[in-house]
């Protein structure tokens, strides 16, 4: 490895249930507005299942990405929610197993006790502890591989931090 903060990404899709939800939501408010006659083809049914589907597709990815000055997390194609934790905000990043539906009550952006998840799927994480004290949980797939680049990016930056303070 070059180095340590070369871009590294990872991409974890919604699990296959969420698709599935997905497409019978889309399917039911189009199929009620075609074959329901006048009555079925209210506004309300195309806009509501159009806004489930919009939602569901912002939120149907989570790409992780370790990049040269920061770690990035963020939801969806559009990135509707995206987050930057710089590398000097970093004191630690470790591989967790985790309950997501305990821990945090879901998948998702979730927020409980000083902790905040960025996940989508599965039980493994990224803890990333901030300088600040604040937890932050990312959801990986590759959990050992992502903790071990971000560990070693923060460390690179401290290193840096340290010489140029001694100048």
């Amino acid at each position: 490895m070059k180095d340590a903060r070369d871009v590294y990404r990872e991409r974890t899709w919604a699990p296959t249930w969420v698709w599935a939800l997905l497409s019978v939501v889309g399917l039911a408010s189009v199929g009620g507005v075609l074959l329901g006659g006048e009555e079925a083809a209210s506004p309300w049914l195309v806009v509501v299942g159009a806004l489930l589907v919009g939602l569901v597709s912002c939120f149907s990815r989570l790409d992780v990405e370790v990049l040269r000055r920061s770690l990035r997390v963020g939801f969806g194609p559009v990135r509707v929610a995206r987050k930057h934790i710089a590398y000097g905000d970093i004191e630690s990043a470790r591989p967790v197993k985790y309950r997501p539906v305990r821990d945090f009550g879901g998948w998702g952006i979730r927020w409980r006790g000083g902790k905040t998840a960025w996940t989508i799927r599965g039980n493994r994480a990224v803890r990333v502890r901030l300088r600040s004290g604040k937890r932050i949980f990312v959801g990986s797939e590759h959990s050992q591989r992502l903790a071990y680049r971000v560990q070693a990016a923060a460390e690179l930056e401290r290193r840096a931090q340290r010489r140029r303070k001694a100048r």
